[in-house]
């Protein structure tokens, strides 16, 4: 004879079917958990795309101080610095990754200034634009960034 009630631990009948635990989610529970998870993409997203920007200043940085290595042979060779990304042998204007079109913007015979614009969704950094690298005298380089053309208040070249 099979029946629905067993034995229970704590002593007493208890019913068979009442053991079993349900299956699954209930519809409230899922509704809740994409609540949660909804909410944490949309409070980390912003930060995200933040920590990206900062992520690809490197490809500006990286690119200037190639400008800077170009323009020290450049100058070995000729009476004054390159004017001209073009002259240094550069087929184009933009940064190894994309995400900055470079400029040369002072040149003569002592100093040498270049500057990094960001370009597409790098452009929302507006904290680092442009990024900038100017070369002066035998061996004084100063990287600035925003209008301040002699410092980086807003430490877009790591110490």
């Amino acid at each position: 004879m099979d029946t629905p009630f067993v034995p229970h631990l704590a002593g007493g009948w208890r019913c068979q079917s009442a053991s079993r635990a349900p299956l699954g989610w209930t519809l409230m529970e899922l509704m809740v958990a994409m609540t949660i998870v909804g909410l944490l993409a949309t409070l980390a997203w912003p930060q995200y795309r933040q920590q990206q920007r900062q992520a690809r200043r490197s490809d500006a940085r990286a690119a200037l101080q190639q400008v800077l290595i170009d323009q020290n042979r450049y100058r070995s060779e000729h009476p004054q610095y390159a004017s001209s990304l073009s002259e240094l042998g550069w087929t184009g204007e933009q940064s190894a990754q994309g995400h900055y079109q470079l400029k040369i913007t002072h040149a003569d015979t002592n100093s040498h200034t270049t500057e990094a614009w960001p370009l597409g969704t790098q452009s929302l950094d507006t904290d680092c634009r442009p990024l900038r690298l100017h070369w002066q005298d035998a061996a004084t380089w100063i990287p600035s960034s925003g209008t301040d053309t002699q410092t980086d208040g807003a430490r877009c070249w790591p110490q």
